[in-house]
């Protein structure tokens, strides 16, 4: 900051002006430091049978907020719950056993980088015997079994991007969306081929983006001092005086 010197009498004029006209000399203004902020989104995929094939639809990044920074997939979710029930239509005793193999697959979009697809298996079934077939296909007896009702949480790697490019992409008044597709595969064991089932399959999905913005520097207001008195006008009698009190 730049540092002034007056002489006195240049200083008293300047003083009678600024008192006179209201005004005041204004240093340097200072200017709030402007901290790194984040804004997150959410979507969600209701639960629904498999397969799916599906977008998760967030908002853009809303540049009146300031400038956008860092764009980010911290969370991105998979849960999955089945049921099955299996049934030996053979005339004679068989050993079964059957998996549930599944692949969750997240795709971003606008150049952000995609997480390693959810890969995992279920066991539904372990080896067991089963009796020959009872006559009536109900699922019930000892030719039957049941896999009672199975859960499954996935999480996808979180993604982030800082490219310009990535974070153009993301910037706007529309939305971007993030894709979840679903892959199920069974696989029997055993049981001869002649085996009836019957399965239910689930799976919902969410994901939060989060945008890291840098906002606008806002302007701190300067301290507000008020003007001198004015100095009296020319040819003004001067204030009287109270005359001194005496006690005797």
């Amino acid at each position: 900051m730049a540092i002034v010197s007056f002489t006195r009498r240049g200083a008293a004029a300047l003083a009678c002006v600024l008192s006179l006209t209201g005004l005041g000399i204004a240093t340097d203004v200072p200017h709030a430091a402007a901290a790194d902020q984040t804004v997150c989104h959410d979507a969600s995929l209701p639960q629904q049978r498999t397969e799916v094939d599906a977008d998760l639809t967030v908002p853009q990044f809303d540049p009146t907020l300031g400038t956008l920074l860092e764009v980010s997939a911290p969370s991105q979710t998979a849960h999955l719950v089945t049921d099955a029930q299996f049934q030996n239509i053979a005339q004679s005793a068989v050993v079964f056993s059957e998996d549930m193999q599944y692949t969750l697959t997240f795709t971003s979009p606008d150049g952000l980088a995609s997480p390693p697809a959810l890969v995992g298996m279920i066991q539904r079934i372990p080896s067991t015997t089963l009796a020959p077939f009872s006559g009536t296909q109900n699922f019930q007896g000892p030719s039957s079994v049941s896999e009672p009702s199975t859960t499954r949480d996935a999480s996808a790697t979180p993604v982030s991007s800082s490219d310009p490019g990535v974070l153009a992409a993301f910037t706007g008044s529309g939305t971007v969306a993030f894709h979840v597709q679903s892959g199920i595969a069974e696989v029997f064991n055993g049981a001869g081929g002649n085996v009836a089932a019957q399965i239910d399959t689930f799976v919902a999905a969410a994901a939060q983006v989060c945008y890291t913005y840098q906002a606008p520097e806002v302007l701190a207001s300067p301290p507000v001092t008020s003007p001198p008195a004015p100095p009296p006008a020319a040819g003004a009698p001067a204030p009287e005086l109270a005359p001194p009190q005496f006690t005797g």
